[in-house]
């Protein structure tokens, strides 16, 4: 593989403009001239290398084809020193100076230097140096261009496979204590029932039987019931999470924060919020409060849950003043903001009036089937 500084690209709008300019040029003088046969063969192969550089990308060294037909040219036309622009040109676009060498030595042994001349040659170096920086500053445009997208699409597919991560867990969780009720039921519960069952019956087929050991299988049949209701409400009660969750866990918070009172808001409706927004709340909520008892002089805190269709926002408003915190957040509320932006939310804060943390983040609507 050649690099761009061995080989040309496709001819851009700007270098077939300058081509042709000069090729304009050098016909110009050609018609104005004697109109002889070198100078038409000249333009006749300048044009055909210009379309083939413009069609196909060739090597640098190409260029000393165009030196040679026009240091061939130029004794039987002199003005065919200025199809020396179009090489020299091409020199400078690939950006390799050493082959401007032996085509300075070409016009100086060869050529009628003139101004105009001159002004041609340097305006065609200059163009292609130009052209060069331009295009290399495009390319590396287009290549950052293309990183930022690559990691823009990178972070969000990390996003999704994060929010389908959460939903998979909480869905897994819930069939994992669907199961352990289940088995309860089955092992415990039934397993007495069951036993309860047969000592009824014993019971009354013995009681038909006037056997005296009909009272003690309805002992043992009472027991029984006793035993798989005791069970039951033991199994119900289970139900109940160890740990609140959603409003409650909010609640729960703010109740047990003894630095000083804080007040919970709740307005809409929040049964629609997937467990996985209800941990990250609950950790805005903590470190907020946590921040508030480190950096402010507090004396009141606001917290205010707003819930609509698409969106739950969580404020934290206390009315301390906040000298030491800074405009950069600490570790902790940076990794708050990276879960929030996971999900597809924002962490944000304002100093204004005291220091106010506000996290919104979007309800999805996804199901797991």
């Amino acid at each position: 593989m050649h690099s761009y500084r061995d080989r040309w690209e496709p001819m851009s709008m700007a270098d077939m403009i300058w081509r042709s300019l000069a090729l304009l040029l050098l016909g110009l003088l050609w018609f104005i001239g004697d109109n002889g046969h070198e100078g038409l063969i000249l333009l006749l192969v300048l044009v055909n290398m210009t379309l083939a550089r413009w069609r196909f990308s060739w090597p640098t060294w190409t260029t000393l084809i165009d030196l040679a037909v026009c240091t061939a040219v130029m004794p039987l036309w002199p003005e065919a020193s200025y199809g020396l622009a179009l090489p020299l040109f091409e020199a400078m676009r690939a950006y390799k100076p050493l082959f401007v060498l032996p085509i300075a030595v070409v016009v100086v042994a060869f050529a009628k230097v003139e101004l105009l001349l001159l002004v041609v040659l340097i305006q065609a170096m200059f163009a292609g140096g130009i052209l060069h920086y331009g295009s290399k500053q495009l390319a590396s445009y287009r290549r950052e261009a293309d990183s930022e997208r690559r990691d823009r699409y990178e972070l969000e597919s990390l996003k999704e496979e994060l929010l389908l991560a959460n939903m998979q867990t909480a869905h897994f969780a819930e069939l994992t204590e669907r199961n352990r009720i289940s088995l309860k039921l089955h092992d415990d519960v039934g397993h007495e029932l069951t036993a309860a069952l047969l000592a009824l019956q014993a019971y009354e087929q013995l009681r038909k039987e006037g056997d005296l050991q009909a009272g003690s299988m309805l002992e043992q049949a009472m027991n029984r019931l006793r035993a798989s209701s005791r069970q039951l409400r033991e199994t119900v009660h289970d139900l109940k999470p160890a740990r609140a969750i959603g409003v409650a866990h909010l609640e729960e918070i703010c109740r047990n924060f003894q630095a000083f009172p804080v007040k919970l808001h709740v307005y809409g409706d929040t049964s629609e919020v997937p467990a996985y927004l209800w941990i990250i709340l609950a950790s805005c909520l903590k470190e907020a409060l946590t921040n508030i008892v480190r950096h402010s002089k507090a004396k009141h805190v606001e917290v205010s849950l707003d819930s609509s269709e698409h969106l739950i926002r969580l404020s934290v408003h206390n009315d301390g003043v906040t000298p030491e915190i800074t405009v950069e957040p600490g570790i902790g509320l940076r990794n708050l903001r990276q879960r929030a932006q996971a999900v597809g939310g924002s962490i944000s804060m304002n100093h204004r009036n005291g220091f106010q943390l506000i996290c919104v983040l979007p309800i999805r609507k996804e199901r797991l089937t």
